[in-house]
């Protein structure tokens, strides 16, 4: 019997690293890790983080140290945001095997880690230029400035403030294999994987693991919103899955809001977004400017692209857009070389002359521009005027130097500079950074308050969302979740047919996989006695299978067989056990007809459809004797499900055709269910 063990390496809840092992196949789901917390302490003496809350910021080094790399066999990955240690574990452990992730996540993963990487070494500078020291940053850029060493006891010793360098990033980047959404992947014999959409960000992805007929999904950072750029949701992880990992929920402090939907969600992020577009606008509008605390890519490039709308339907002349980062540049031409993964509404703006996104037009009028950082802006030529400038939240010295700059400029002009247009007396900070604990922190060290304009734009999946959307795991038995959530949903498990597990921060989690969607007991042992007579191991049903009053029986005419045993050959033998004559059977369910039956099936997430056959010459009619005498159409339901297809006749009594065991499992539990609830 398979199980499933899940281990948590990482301490934030935003960031994961799960350590999962089903039976001897190992493999690891995201390498995430907050990233500041890796650049924005410095290392004490003995090599460790300076923190002050050791249990939610910690030596990535101490975690990964404890896992045995030789044995993992594969790693998955979610999004850009999950992959802040890839670069350690592939070219710093002993882990050899394939990395998966899409192309846009490695794409824009990539930008995130020479991001950090960027932003340590300018910390790092900074720091020594304060200490007063006069060694060239120039001479230790090439050597492993921002990565452990190795020493002569066998351990890491901390060097700098990233564990790795530049050329560990391109090394890892090579390193992954690009995957498409519903492709599947074998990366190790008897295991299959393949991912669907998350609709976080573009590329971002839930990864369905399965390995002996038992499917397990792990649903990493998602959405339910669909009025953004990347491509939406996909519900069809959670409906085939058995089992299902959740790795992260939204703190409650950012979603103020308990409803849940789909439509209720985007109509509150529309409404923040319009927030600070609103404040955004306001302010140029007074020849102000504004600085947008974001990092280049998500949900800022929806803002940046609704304010470059806005102004030019009002008429306003549009400001100069300034991205300081050294891989905005990048980011936004991804939106537009990968369109194939943006939402449907993006998608077809591809198809037309249209530009899916305003950064072209605004590159093409001279009022968008690219600077690597605040020290590269000093050689910029710029127009003055309305600046609407974008800063990553990490880079306090620039948010702090136009705070101030702008500040000062607000109290030295006049109100005759004003009057002339001259001046500059206003100005926007903006933030919409759902981590509430960083934000908050970054409003306090600003000085300007009233000026400051924090709307938190969450899209990440609430503990009331992950709640509606088990309502569509029809399939599933276990559902594991990180404690927090846990915490707030186990009240509701009694509501559910799956058990609810936790796992916790380096501790084992351990699910048995057990198949507890069984056939009735009747046909059990109706199959028991036809695999011992014929000697054989297994047994597949391709037969029919008769609903009468709610009760699953065996039906078939007389003299033809049911069960047929698998053999090694292409040929099948079938035997003349008669279980239960077809006259026998009780009919009651008159009151069901086949477009009732279909759409209580898919409201159970079966995909279930109503076709009309003519009874004359085909299989129907033969093995139908009732049916044989008409040649009207009859409506039958087709049911296609992971591992075969079915086939119900409601005409004279309900019978089910099933191709394989898979099938009759998932139809005939499914067909329980909406008899229980009708």
């Amino acid at each position: 019997m398979p199980s499933i063990s899940v281990v948590s390496f990482s301490p934030h809840e935003r960031f994961h690293l799960l350590l999962c092992e089903l039976d001897d196949t190992m493999f690891i789901v995201d390498c995430g890790w907050p990233l500041d917390t890796l650049y924005s302490d410095q290392p004490d003496d003995t090599g460790k983080l300076r923190t002050a809350k050791t249990d939610t910021r910690l030596d990535p080094r101490d975690a990964l140290s404890t896992i045995n790399w030789a044995r993992v066999d594969f790693i998955i990955l979610s999004n850009y945001e999950q992959m802040a240690l890839l670069p350690y574990i592939t070219e710093y452990t002993e882990f050899s095997g394939p990395v998966y992730a899409t192309e846009p996540a490695k794409a824009y993963g990539r930008c995130v880690l020479e991001e950090g990487l960027s932003a340590a070494l300018q910390g790092k500078a900074s720091a020594t230029m304060q200490g007063g020291s006069s060694s060239s940053m120039a001479s230790t850029s090439n050597r492993p400035q921002s990565s452990w060493n190795h020493t002569a006891n066998g351990w890491d010793k901390w060097q700098a403030q990233l564990p790795y360098t530049q050329r560990d990033i391109v090394a890892a980047m090579e390193k992954i294999t690009d995957v498409r959404h519903n492709e599947v992947i074998s990366p190790v014999p008897f295991v299959q994987v393949y991912t669907r959409s998350s609709g976080y960000s573009i590329g971002s992805a839930n990864w369905t693991v399965e390995y002996k007929n038992h499917r397990t999904a792990f649903i990493s950072t998602s959405t339910f919103v669909t009025c953004l750029h990347p491509q939406e949701w996909d519900s069809k992880v959670l409906s085939d899955a058995q089992a299902i990992v959740f790795c992260d929920a939204v703190d409650p402090a950012s979603h103020e809001d308990d409803e849940v939907g789909a439509a209720r969600s985007n109509a509150q992020v529309l409404q923040r977004i319009n927030q600070l577009c609103s404040t955004a606008i306001s302010t140029m509008k007074q020849r102000g400017r504004v600085l947008l605390v974001g990092e280049p890519y998500g949900v800022t490039q929806d803002i940046f692209q609704l304010i470059a709308e806005h102004t030019q339907s009002l008429n306003l002349p549009p400001p100069q857009f300034i991205f300081i980062s050294p891989v905005a540049e990048r980011t936004l031409q991804y939106g537009n070389i990968m369109g194939e993964w943006l939402c449907e509404s993006k998608q077809a703006l591809l198809y037309l002359p249209e530009y899916p996104f305003a950064d072209k037009d605004l590159r093409q009028k001279n009022h968008l521009h690219f600077v690597r950082s605040l020290a590269d802006l000093a050689t910029r030529n710029i127009p003055q005027g309305n600046w609407f400038v974008v800063v990553p939240p990490h880079d306090t010295a620039t948010i702090d130097y136009f705070v101030r700059q702008w500040k000062q400029d607000a109290q030295r002009c006049s109100s005759a500079e004003l009057a002339s247009g001259t001046g500059m007396a206003k100005f926007a900070v903006l933030m919409h950074d759902d981590d509430v604990a960083r934000s908050q922190s970054l409003v306090n060290r600003l000085t300007v308050s009233s000026e400051i304009t924090y709307v938190p734009v969450s899209r990440r999946l609430t503990y009331h969302s992950i709640e509606q959307s088990l309502a569509s795991a029809t399939h599933a038995q276990h559902v594991l979740m990180p404690s927090p959530v846990y915490a707030r949903l186990s009240a509701s498990a009694s509501k559910y047919e799956f058990k609810m597990f936790e796992y916790s921060h380096l501790q084992a989690t351990t699910v048995d996989l057990s198949a507890d969607r069984h056939l009735p007991l009747n046909i059990q042992k109706e199959m028991t006695q036809q695999i011992k007579s014929n000697g054989k191991q297994c047994a597949v049903v391709t037969g029919l299978l008769s609903l009468a009053a709610g009760k699953i029986r065996l039906e078939y005419p007389e003299g033809h067989g049911l069960v047929q045993t698998l053999t090694a050959s292409a040929g099948s033998i079938n035997n003349d056990h008669s279980a239960v004559p077809m006259s026998s059977l009780p009919r009651d369910l008159s009151v069901w007809t086949p477009e009732k039956l279909a759409d209580e099936l898919n409201e159970i997430g079966i995909n279930a459809r109503v076709v009309v056959d003519i009874p004359n010459g085909t299989a129907a009619a033969s093995s139908k004797p009732e049916l044989q005498s008409t040649s009207q159409p009859v409506k039958l339901i087709k049911i296609v499900v992971p591992g075969g297809s079915a086939t119900i006749h409601m005409h004279g009594g309900w019978s089910v055709d099933c191709t394989s065991v898979s099938a009759q499992w998932t139809v005939m539990d499914s067909l329980r269910r909406v008899l229980k609830c009708a």
